[in-house]
């Protein structure tokens, strides 16, 4: 039920995508030394066979978890089932075992393991990313990417360096400096080099570099489409890092402000997104900038109140500075109200970790964008909506209490 609520907020807020996508279910790593369609074949048969679900059912209770898992720490090894979804900040994170959902995890060293499968998405921010067993989706902005076992579906990377030396079994969007699809062994006595592994990838390749790499034929099955772009170097990385970083403070500065000055506003939001009134916090948060503009523009043409006109744009610019903030706040409240968390200590791990889903999402192309618009109106809308109706947001949310 929790996970059904989950995809509702995540319908109306886009911020959750990834709890939407589909699951598949894989109970043994694939044979990387047959063929990707083999690879493929041998996964759904083994997701399908009625003796490995009968085996999966007869696991212990100690190893197996329903629901959600948050965690933190230094270094955390994951060896126990988990179905739900799994969200984790951590120095070195290792999966050994089977995630049922989506996986969330910031750390510096992130290891899927031989025997670890994640049946839904992974997305994460890491210096070092290895995947070795089975992944479904892959988001990542990682220093270093290399992929020996099978992600099923799509991998989406930004990193400095990438190697693809298992399968990608749909279309892979790389942007780094150093890609390879192949890793070589350099003989000293016949000076020759010999492809000792080689990647596969089942749909398309579309990579942006500094420059354009050589494919192995076979490697990529579908169309391979080259951006030449500048170097994806530490400086490029640590902007990103600096951006995370950004966000998450500016975050969990405004929702510090607000818990001191108005912490009833953060309660009272949740009700708005919750309920039939979310169209109409949409409607604010689309008509306030037009409105805003047209005012200010009008102000500024009239020039005796061009002072006005430049206030109100400041004040716009303000609200479209924080909107997206008040969004994931917003979010967040909805979310530990369904997990009956109360202290702010696990609601401020909670909102850091709901910021960053947002922040990653927001890197995904098209998408991302997206995303992006609708948090900043909906953001918008809550703070207009709360300014005009004050009081019948307070009502209403004493009658839902």
């Amino acid at each position: 039920m929790l996970k059904n609520k989950f995809k509702i907020i995540a319908i109306l807020t886009i911020m959750i995508l990834a709890l939407t996508f589909p699951v598949v279910r894989a109970e043994d790593e694939a044979d990387h030394d047959a063929s990707p369609e083999e690879n493929i074949e041998a996964i759904n048969e083994e997701a399908s066979n009625p003796e490995t679900t009968q085996e999966a059912e007869e696991v212990s209770e100690d190893a197996y978890t329903k629901g959600d898992v948050y965690l933190t720490g230094d270094n955390i090894t994951i060896d126990n089932i988990i179905d739900g979804n799994l969200f984790v900040i951590a120095n070195q994170v290792t999966i050994n075992s089977q995630i049922g959902g989506d996986a969330f995890i910031c750390a510096n060293t992130v290891t899927v393991d031989e025997s670890g499968y994640i049946f839904s998405n992974l997305f994460t921010t890491s210096e070092n990313l290895n995947i070795k067993g089975v992944v479904y989706d892959l988001y990542a902005l990682s220093q270093n990417v290399t992929i020996t076992g099978y992600v099923y579906r799509d991998v989406r990377l930004a990193s400095n360096t990438v190697n693809i030396l298992g399968t990608v079994g749909r279309n892979a969007f790389v942007n780094c400096s150093n890609l390879s699809l192949s890793q070589t062994s350099s003989s000293d006595d016949e000076e020759q080099n010999d492809i000792t592994s080689q990647g596969a990838i089942n749909g398309n390749l579309n990579y942006s570099a500094e420059k354009e790499i050589s494919i192995p034929e076979g490697v990529v099955t579908g169309d391979v489409s080259f951006e030449q772009q500048s170097a994806l170097n530490n400086n490029t990385i640590l902007a990103y890092v600096i951006s995370l970083v950004s966000f998450i403070a500016t975050v969990v500065v405004i929702w510090l402000l607000c818990l001191w000055l108005a912490p009833k506003f953060l309660k009272n939001n949740v009700s708005l997104i919750t309920s039939k009134k979310v169209l109409p916090v949409i409607g604010f948060g689309i008509l306030t900038p037009i409105i805003a503009i047209i005012l200010a523009t009008i102000l500024l043409i009239l020039k005796f109140t061009s002072t006005i006109g430049i206030l109100l744009i400041a004040i716009l610019l303000i609200l479209m500075s924080i909107s997206s903030s008040i969004f994931v706040i917003t979010v967040n409240y909805a979310i530990c109200g369904k997990l009956k968390i109360q202290k702010n200590i696990t609601t401020l791990g909670i909102l850091i970790l709901s910021s960053l889903v947002l922040w990653l999402i927001g890197l995904i192309p098209y998408i991302g964008f997206i995303v992006k618009l609708i948090t900043v109106l909906i953001g918008i809308g809550i703070i207009v909506y709360n300014l005009i109706f004050k009081e019948k947001v307070k009502t209403d949310n004493k009658i839902e209490d």
